[in-house]
């Protein structure tokens, strides 16, 4: 970068900076109330105070898009308000060369939130609620009274209750052998121990169809069960599941950093699960990259393409209702084509191009 470039990125980078952490402390605030409502004995206050400040990285994260954007706005705004970016045009700098100026420093910007969002972020989510659950004495979030069912080769293994992210409550498994199942074993507990799950308390049944024929003028035949039944205090099991899956369960997919999101599709997909939700959330990881260069394309044509000054709030208004347009864009489409069966790249690309087309359409028209 040369002088005019890093001084371009101070401007948006430090604008930008400003914009997240007001909207962090509105949103920080707003959360900080709705855990004041389940203060108890058990979740404290302090506790409460720790689940606000662990799901700053979150918001940072999520509102990462549009705090560029009026960031952007503001930053460069101010400049043409005083007849800077007047100057360096006069100087022979092009629209498209300021605008590649400002994209190095968004980009580096970028990536020092994406690195936030895939490794801080998914990890302060899971802890935050596993240490609220455990406060308030619930169960794991996949905890409910229908359990988890999943499929590993030829077994059917059925967890009752995930108690923490090592510990498995009421865990069944049943094997299969064409179509049939052959043994059925159920451990009261599990824990995660040595890379491999230790099962407690077992008991476990083994079933078999025997054959039978009664001889006579006309044979008869038909089939008995077999059914043994035998207990034993432990044995270990290798399951499809790790504490690192189970933390990642514990977040919400849009939240879920790539890695999280590429294996537990795999995860979904070997099982036979529906997975378009989550292919939807990891597409539009990728495509957020698109959506900054849009969101300050777009910008733009707002700054240079205006010849009277624009106040802050006009711009902060401007910019919130581009961010608000294309979130709408973005859930609507993106719910759609799961509901449709739509590709799920589509859905995370479609608004994403849309916007930037916009964008190159009004980024062309200026002189």
């Amino acid at each position: 970068m040369n002088l005019i470039e890093r001084y371009l990125g101070r401007v948006l980078v430090s604008h930008t900076l400003v914009v997240i952490l007001v909207l962090l402390i509105i949103l920080g605030f707003s959360e900080f109330m709705i855990q004041l409502g389940k203060v108890s004995e058990t979740y404290t206050l302090n506790k409460g105070i720790l689940y606000t400040l662990l799901k700053l990285p979150v918001f940072g994260y999520e509102i990462f898009p549009i705090a560029i954007l009026i960031g952007t706005l503001l930053g460069l705004g101010g400049l043409a308000n005083h007849a800077e970016l007047t100057i360096l045009r006069v100087t022979g700098w092009s629209i498209k060369r300021i605008f590649w100026g400002v994209m190095k420093s968004a980009f580096m910007l970028w990536l020092a939130v994406a690195i936030l969002g895939e490794f801080v972020a998914p990890k302060a989510e899971a802890y935050a609620k596993k240490m609220r659950g455990e406060a308030l004495n619930a169960n794991f979030s996949l905890g409910s009274s229908d359990g988890l069912w999943m499929r590993d080769g030829q077994r059917i293994i059925y967890v009752g209750r995930l108690a923490s992210d090592k510990l498995l409550l009421d865990v069944n498994i049943y094997t299969l052998e064409k179509g049939e199942i052959k043994t059925r074993l159920h451990a009261a507990r599990a824990e995660f121990k040595d890379k491999k799950w230790l099962m407690k308390d077992i008991e476990e049944v083994q079933l078999g169809w025997q054959p039978n024929v009664i001889k006579g003028n006309r044979s008869h035949y038909w089939r008995s069960l077999h059914y043994q039944e035998t207990h034993e205090k432990s044995q270990t099991e290798a399951l499809p599941l790790t504490p690192k899956l189970l933390d990642s369960l514990n977040v919400e997919r849009r939240y879920m950093g790539i890695t999280d999101l590429y294996h537990y599709i795999h995860f979904l997909d070997e099982n036979d699960l529906d997975s378009e939700s989550y292919k939807l959330a990891f597409w539009r990881k990728i495509a957020t990259p698109l959506v900054i260069l849009g969101m300050i394309a777009l910008v733009f044509p707002l700054i240079f393409g205006s010849q009277r000054q624009v106040s802050i709030g006009q711009r902060v208004f401007v910019g919130i209702m581009i961010g608000m347009s294309f979130h709408l864009l973005n859930q609507i489409f993106g719910n759609l084509s799961v509901v449709y069966h739509l590709p799920a790249m589509l859905g995370a690309f479609f608004p994403s191009v849309v916007l930037l087309s916009l964008a190159l359409y009004l980024f062309r028209r200026l002189r």
